[in-house]
């Protein structure tokens, strides 16, 4: 009999695969790792030079390899590569590299019988930031990076409405290390990290009252690597989860937190209110927060650490590491 032990991690050197692929090699030891993706930047090797895999194929070989490569032998494949900026426009590019290239792994893996998990986002909420309670499988995009995950979750749901091989998570706003390649896309944590290393000033939107603050749903990125393991076992799942921490914290509340840490460490760093920027109009998720209902009625033993304490230790590593 051969054991299933070799997992497939694509996107393994950017921000969410990177730490998954630390997570299962210091957790979950019985896995034999391979990579998958673009290695094109420095920033990206350093996210990986120090995993333990036992190869790494670049994704233009992925469907030949996975041809050549005993099925029997693949506990999974975590599907996390794709491109992530919410400001490309580009429909030909993102149709073609995250919905069509997912499409094709989505079959293989029904046709090979592989278990996969894939990387969706909760951008595909558009401006309501969260799940409709009245309607569940209604969805409004406000870009073609979330019209392009949508894309292949409604892909898996209407072409295979009764597999339990394919689960897509919804990511909410991952933080965590790694995310320096990232650039404009990277979160606000490490946004204003670097804004407070930088010039000693963190940057936040302008607010109308103090009642109504932009909100959002942030998750450590650890917590989704530990989710991810939980669910890659599982055969009783349906398609789509929401996966954050299901309570929204002010951007207002995380500079301040950001602040009082530089503070306590020796360096003064102030908080500074910008205008909105005109272009993100229409355009940007003023407030998300997951529905994580499904773990009590799942029994799925995960809870995540309080953003607040995510945070700190967040800042506590990543001021030291990097």
């Amino acid at each position: 009999m051969i054991d299933k032990n070799i997992l497939i991690i694509t996107g393994c050197e950017g921000f969410i695969g990177s730490n998954v692929a630390t997570y299962f090699n210091l957790k979950k030891t019985k896995y034999n790792l391979i990579g998958c993706g673009s290695l094109n930047s420095k920033e990206k090797f350093f996210n990986i030079n120090k995993l333990n895999l036992i190869d790494y194929w670049d994704k233009s070989e992925l469907f030949e390899n996975l041809n050549k490569i005993n099925h029997k032998s693949l506990a999974g494949i975590i599907h996390l590569g794709a491109c992530s900026s919410t400001d490309n426009w580009n429909s030909k590019y993102l149709l073609s590299n995250n919905t069509r290239f997912s499409n094709k792994l989505v079959d293989l893996c029904i046709q090979k019988e592989i278990r996969m998990i894939h990387a969706s986002s909760a951008s595909v909420y558009g401006i309501k930031g969260e799940q409709s309670k009245e309607n569940p499988n209604h969805t409004v995009p406000i870009n073609m990076y979330a019209f392009s995950k949508l894309l292949t979750d409604k892909y898996i749901t209407f072409h295979y409405p009764n597999q339990n091989l394919i689960t897509s998570l919804r990511f909410f706003n991952v933080f965590g290390l790694n995310e320096r390649h990232k650039l404009g896309m990277a979160s606000p944590i490490h946004t204003f990290n670097e804004q407070a290393i930088s010039s000693s000033v963190i940057k936040l939107f302008k607010e109308n009252s103090d009642i109504n603050l932009y909100q959002r749903d942030f998750i450590n990125v650890y917590d989704i690597a530990k989710l991810i393991s939980i669910l890659l076992p599982r055969r009783d799942l349906k398609s789509i989860y929401d996966a954050g921490s299901g309570k929204a914290t002010s951007f207002r509340q995380v500079a301040n937190e950001v602040a009082k840490w530089w503070n306590r460490n020796g360096k003064s760093v102030e908080i500074k209110d910008i205008d909105f920027p005109s272009k993100l109009k229409n355009s940007y998720q003023k407030y998300t927060c997951a529905n994580m209902s499904y773990l009590d009625s799942l029994n799925i033993d995960w809870k995540p650490i309080n953003t607040i304490k995510a945070i700190e230790d967040f800042l506590n590593k990543t001021n030291i590491v990097e």
